[in-house]
């Protein structure tokens, strides 16, 4: 005996097709709606000011000045951010010698991030009759056109391994304590060839030696304070300080008289302060050196 074979209810069938055409369209609809809304926000986006390149947000420059930095980025002939090229613009920003890293971010929107990482000024030097800045690795910029800061000292008479290890000793120091040093002076004697000579920019001379200069020259702060000065700043008692060996307060009348056996005091001219007697407290301040010294 066979089975019967149940009928198919075919209204049953339609319904279910005509609720799945229904439920296609909406999706359809709904897809067509993301495009059409994603096509309206690209043509904004690309066709009004919202993707224009407005200004840099700049960080990390020190000597490079700002301006400079935004004429390379030329931003301005460049307006659409989706278009400008950072790549382009960091190539530009890498012909300036000073400029040793640059990154340049940039997302949907305005500003661009520019990130700038330069050379180190420990010094600035002459060049052909003109005054150029010396980097951290000892290069010479000859052909620098802008205006040299005035935070490094000025060198003179170096050159060689003498040279090297003056550019090793200032890279040694921080910003601040070379912005101390006004001069630095190749003073070498037979017996201390590494001698030198530096005028610091309050007026007082130091001597000291290129392979220890740098460790020394952390106290300067506290040598110059300990000695006595008028109501003009010039020290009461002229003389230098003397770092060459150890650490000692060397006043030019001493030099003059033949007072002192310093070998580098002897290569020392006589200052124009005023004669009075320097402050006890300065042998204090440059004891710290020796006590330091000692220890090690």
């Amino acid at each position: 005996m066979t089975k019967e074979i149940p009928k198919i209810n075919n209204e049953y069938l339609k319904e279910k097709r005509k609720k799945q055409r229904i439920q296609q369209r909406r999706v359809q609809r709904m897809i067509v709606g993301i495009l059409v809304v994603i096509v309206l926000l690209i043509l904004v986006y690309m066709f009004t000011p919202i993707s224009h390149i407005k200004s840099a947000d700049i960080k990390g420059n020190h000597y490079v000045s700002k301006q400079d930095i935004l004429k390379e980025l030329d931003i301005q002939n460049h307006p659409r951010i989706y278009a400008y090229s950072s790549d382009d613009a960091e190539a530009r920003l890498k012909k300036n010698e000073l400029i040793d890293e640059v990154t340049i971010e940039k997302g949907l929107f305005n500003p661009i991030e520019v990130n700038v990482k330069e050379h180190t000024i420990i010094a600035v030097t002459t060049e052909k009759s003109r005054v150029v800045p010396m980097i951290e690795n000892g290069k010479v910029l000859k052909d620098y056109k802008q205006e040299v800061p005035n935070e490094a000292p000025y060198i003179e008479g170096f050159k060689g391994a003498e040279k090297r290890n003056l550019v090793d000793a200032l890279q040694k120091m921080d910003r601040t304590t070379r912005a101390q040093i006004s001069e630095i002076v190749s003073a070498p004697q037979k017996d201390q060839p590494h001698l030198i000579k530096l005028f610091m920019r309050d007026g007082i001379e130091v001597v000291g030696n290129t392979n220890t200069i740098a460790e020394k020259l952390k106290y300067y702060p506290s040598m110059s304070q300990a000695l006595e000065k008028d109501e003009t700043g010039k020290l009461k008692k002229s003389g230098f300080i003397d770092l060459s060996v150890g650490a000692t307060f060397i006043p030019y009348d001493n030099v003059n008289n033949g007072q002192t056996s310093s070998a580098s005091a002897k290569e020392v001219q006589s200052g124009t302060a005023s004669e009075d007697k320097a402050k006890d407290d300065l042998q204090k301040a440059l004891n710290k050196i020796k006590d330091k010294e000692s220890s090690e």
